[in-house]
């Protein structure tokens, strides 16, 4: 009941009823269209889509100026990555490969399902769900689909479609396409069974924020075209200079060579069990390390917060 500023009791005013009605209007048409968001990327990767994906990749130029492409899978001869055997185990499970829609074409970038309160969340490159500033920050990937332990077409944990108005990108990224800041990450869907993507995959990675550079590194994607998740072990090997001159901390760099489709792909430490990186970009001069950004609160805390 209602208490009138007299004291006594009565029904609630009608703008009450209406303001209730509105809000309750507003809160079914977002849930319905984010569920149908979901639906339609579930319907849309049929297994012949995910095969005819191409790879996103990020370059740096000479001058530190970004290259986004969405490519042909790139030959592995060269790369320094080699095949997970056991892709379903932990810690190996918190890794997946990203289907994405851009502008019509269908493309795949890797990513990492975190430890968060939500347990819905999943932490990749911001260069896999907004293509930054060329197109003013406003380019948004459609129909995102997260599949752990992505093997040759078979999903051992189910697929978990990003929630649509749930996607996230550093505003470093998208309004200035800094690669220090290139960090992404999206709230997902329950699977088929209706598991969130952490409690699927044994847990999620805890994201480690602020430690020393000079860590050892397990990272992990899905480059080129290959099936299967791929693996590369590095120490640090030093910061980017051409990222000096960008706003951030630096980016910094391990002895990996990744080719496109790893972009987003986690560098683990602590036996699996923390993620403190992530594949971003390459030198087009240089393809011997791959370059991500530094893990700080600054970075990529902001960016998860609450998630």
């Amino acid at each position: 009941m209602f208490l009138h500023p007299s004291g006594t009791r009565g029904a609630r005013p009608a703008w009450l009823w209406v303001a209730l009605a509105v809000s309750l209007a507003l809160l079914l048409a977002a849930e319905t269209a984010e569920g149908s968001a979901r639906s339609h990327a579930l319907r849309y990767w049929t297994p012949a889509r995910m095969q005819s994906a191409r790879p996103l990749d990020l370059v740096l130029g000479r001058a530190g100026q970004p290259r986004l492409r969405l490519g042909r899978p790139a030959p592995a001869a060269s790369a320094s990555f080699l095949a997970v055997a056991t892709p379903e185990a932990p810690p190996y499970s918190v890794n997946g490969r990203i289907f994405i829609r851009v502008r019509g074409k269908r493309g795949y970038c890797s990513g990492t399902a975190i430890d968060s309160p939500t347990r819905q969340l999943v932490l990749t490159a911001g260069h896999c769900v907004n293509a930054g500033a060329e197109y003013h920050g406003n380019l948004w990937y459609r129909d995102l689909l997260f599949v752990p332990a992505y093997t040759a077409g078979k999903a051992p944990f189910g697929a978990f479609a990003a929630r649509g108005h749930k996607i996230f990108a550093a505003p470093q990224w998208r309004n200035h396409s800094n690669s220090n800041f290139d960090v992404g990450a999206f709230l997902t869907a329950p699977n088929g069974r209706g598991e969130n993507v952490a409690d699927a995959v044994g847990g999620g990675a805890t994201i480690a924020l602020g430690l020393p550079r000079n860590q050892r590194f397990a990272s992990f994607g899905y480059p080129g075209n290959l099936r299967r998740m791929q693996s590369c072990n590095s120490s640090y090997r030093g910061d980017d200079s051409l990222s000096f001159s960008f706003a951030g901390p630096p980016s910094l760099g391990i002895g990996c060579h990744w080719a496109p489709g790893a972009s987003g792909g986690g560098w683990l430490i602590e036996d699996g069990t923390r993620i403190d990186g992530l594949n971003s970009y390459l030198h087009l001069e240089d393809r011997s390390r791959t370059y991500g950004p530094y893990f700080s609160q600054e970075t990529v805390g902001k960016l998860v917060a609450g998630l």
